[in-house]
């Protein structure tokens, strides 16, 4: 065997390994992106559903203030609106 021979399997030897960790760098990389992007879609689709229930409930407060208010007579509602609705001081 000639020493150029010999030189030249190690440089293929240490190319295979080389490239072998790349495509693992890269295999590993894509994977934790794809992980990353199914977390942001969980974390999208919980933040989407908790605004829609604090929307409903919101709603649903509202139409009973304004049940309330339909119920009370006109003097009540003034009394209500200036004992709690205004700035103080």
């Amino acid at each position: 065997m000639t020493l150029e021979f010999i030189a030249g399997l190690a440089a293929l030897v240490i190319s295979a390994i080389a490239g072998a960790f790349g495509l693992g760098h890269i295999r590993g990389s894509s994977k934790a992106e794809a992980k990353a992007d199914q977390q942001r879609t969980e974390d999208n689709a919980a933040a989407t559903v908790a605004a829609a229930e604090r929307k409903a409930e919101v709603t649903k407060e509202a139409s009973y203030a304004q049940q309330t208010v339909n119920h009370m007579p006109d003097n009540d509602v003034d009394r209500e609106l200036r004992e709690n609705f205004t700035r103080k001081g």
